[in-house]
């Protein structure tokens, strides 16, 4: 019986000629002016040195300075002028004489070191407290660390694109206010503001090739920087060398040359078609919906005929949903291969993971129609007015007629973006191509999972509450 409603289900959604032109028509024609819109001006743009802004605070250059400091510390000689020094002590206790010799360091310093167990305890270290006298090197190489040494700045300035031309040039100023002056005035592309080694910011005017360039940069700096210090962490004897750890992992930073699974595509515009993807999908709900509403009994004949019969309701409408699931999976999979192999769009990533993105983007359209199909006694019209609403604000919303859209909402409503469907597949996208296979990649199959899980247990719930008497 599941089999039967599912197939006739499933013949049904073929022959309605509304949804096939919306879902299945619609989308190849929008990704077709997509292209065209956009083709071209990503690469006409991306070889352009970008001018920018870098400030950076006290508070980084005082962390690289605690540690280079941390790096050239000489624990060994520490360790053997005490012993040294208890020696002497033991040997003129016994001997009766007077011991006056003061300790190589002061208790509270050596307490300090010692409860340096991490990289987070080296960042907050008080440089005061350091003993200098026991460094490697000349302490000038620690005391005349500028913004130029720290890590970041150098990878911005060995930046280059593929034909050599440099990526980033900084522009000199004399205050903030200048800067912002020169970004309002589309003199710089942006303000990179550099607190630490890893809490780095970008302000920006607008959207564009350039301010996602930049983006992507901090992006991926930041991410190595994160593995930098996880290796640290990982092992303490790592504290002694953690400006080598840093350096080199800074160091393979490499922009333009592609990652297998991460960062392919730096094109701002791709996320019109990351968001176009999350439109066929969220268009599956027009076809659960549709079916759930037809079968249920206040909303037409067929339902009376279908609560009447002795087929249980929730299986029928699970078949239903099933019929939706498959046929949705077949046209948002012939999307993307469309723009994927014909209009040769690079959605950036490992293409396994992004057809499995955008099989599992499609369980939250289907599961959303089908979660609203069952809001009460309200009427087919007025759930389709729900669906409208947050089918076409949630694509706004994340970015499908504004690309900076969603940055916004990130910014001022960031738990929006979370519950907002649309807005949470484009996520998934996004972190594949910039972040690869990884936790953040993860995080956002995981929403999308629960999403879709929640919404279909939601309906039915609703289902088996719901009943021909009580209609």
């Amino acid at each position: 019986m599941f089999g039967r409603i599912c197939i006739a289900d499933l013949k049904k959604l073929i022959r309605s000629k509304t949804y096939m032109i919306w879902t299945f028509a619609f989308p190849l024609v929008l990704g077709t002016l997509f292209y065209f819109a956009f083709s071209t001006i990503y690469s006409s743009q991306k070889s352009e040195t970008i001018p920018v802004v870098i400030e950076v605070t006290d508070g980084a250059i005082n962390e690289y300075k605690t540690l280079e400091a941390f790096s050239n510390l000489d624990k060994d000689k520490i360790s053997e002028d005490f012993e040294e020094y208890y020696t002497e002590k033991a040997t003129a206790e016994a001997m009766g004489e007077t011991f006056n010799k003061e300790e190589p360091l002061s208790e509270e310093v050596v307490d300090n070191i010692e409860a340096v167990k991490n990289y987070e305890d080296m960042k907050d270290f008080n440089l005061d407290l350091f003993p200098y006298e026991y460094l490697k090197c000349d302490r000038s190489q620690v005391d005349n660390i500028s913004a130029a040494d720290l890590p970041f700045i150098k990878v911005i300035e060995d930046l280059k694109y593929d034909e050599g031309t440099k990526m980033v040039k900084q522009v000199q100023v004399s205050s903030h206010e200048e800067a912002e002056n020169l970004l309002s005035d589309g003199d710089i592309a942006g303000i990179i503001t550099v607190d630490s080694m890893t809490d780095i910011h970008l302000l920006v005017n607008g959207n564009g090739v350039k301010h996602s360039i930049l983006s992507t940069i901090i992006s991926e700096y930041k991410l190595e920087v994160g593995k930098a210090i996880d290796t640290i962490n990982n092992d303490n004897s790592n504290l002694e060398k953690s400006d080598e750890i840093m350096d080199e992992s800074t160091e393979s930073i490499d922009f333009i040359e592609a990652k297998k699974m991460a960062g392919e595509n730096k094109d701002p515009f791709v996320s019109y078609f990351y968001n176009l993807i999350a439109m066929v999908a969220i268009m599956g709900a027009m076809a659960s919906l549709s079916l759930i509403v037809n079968s249920q009994a206040n909303q037409s004949d067929t339902g009376i005929r279908i609560d009447c019969s002795p087929t249980v309701k929730l299986i029928h409408e699970l078949a239903q949903l099933t019929a939706v699931v498959i046929l949705q999976t077949v046209i948002i999979l012939f999307t993307l291969t469309y723009l994927i192999y014909i209009l040769k769009i690079n959605f950036g990533g490992d293409i396994s993971y992004i057809y499995l993105t955008t099989f599992l983007a499609s369980l939250v359209g289907d599961t959303l129609g089908f979660m609203i199909a069952h809001f009460g006694k309200l009427s087919g019209d007025k759930k389709e007015a729900i669906l409208m609403v947050i089918m076409l604000g949630g694509g706004f919303l994340s970015g499908l007629m504004y690309g900076d859209m969603k940055m916004i909402v990130e910014q001022k409503a960031p738990w929006f973006n979370r519950i907002n469907p649309s807005a949470v597949i484009t996520d998934a996208f996004y972190s594949l191509n910039v972040f690869g296979v990884g936790p953040r990649y993860y995080r956002a199959i995981m929403y999308i999972l629960i999403t879709s899980g929640i919404m279909l247990l939601i309906g039915c719930l609703l289902s088996r509450r719901s009943s021909y008497k009580s209609l």
